[in-house]
């Protein structure tokens, strides 16, 4: 797909919220792609376009995505917090201590959240 293309499907994704779409979109971006994207993204945006990015994101670290996820560290959705938590440690292999029964444990993620705040 090219980025044009995949750009456009992208910021469509993302304005509708369309979580299964941006799920298949997660695996066509490519690195070339993250700064551009994130040049879209706005911190003034509303939390459901915000975590879209974040869902859509979700597999990238570096610079490029740093203000948005320290940014997600804020969101209203769980998920994204703990998503961002695991991009800004660099170590996506947190995820699976913030779960319970499967599922993102809030308890866990605040608790992770804030140990992270405290340096």
């Amino acid at each position: 797909m090219s980025e044009d293309v995949f750009m456009s499907k992208a910021l469509a994704a993302v304005q509708k919220a369309d979580y299964e779409e941006l799920e298949g979109l997660r695996h066509e971006v490519k690195p070339e792609y993250v700064p551009r994207l994130v040049t879209t993204w706005n911190k003034s945006m509303a939390w459901k376009q915000k975590d879209a990015y974040i869902a859509l994101l979700m597999d990238q670290s570096g610079d490029a995505v740093r203000e948005i996820m320290l940014d997600a560290l804020d969101s209203p959705t769980v998920e994204s917090r703990a998503y961002a938590l695991c991009i800004l440690k660099d170590d996506f292999s947190l995820f699976v201590s913030l779960l319970t029964d499967g599922w993102v444990d809030q308890n866990k993620v605040d608790t992770a959240l804030a140990q992270f705040r405290m340096g």
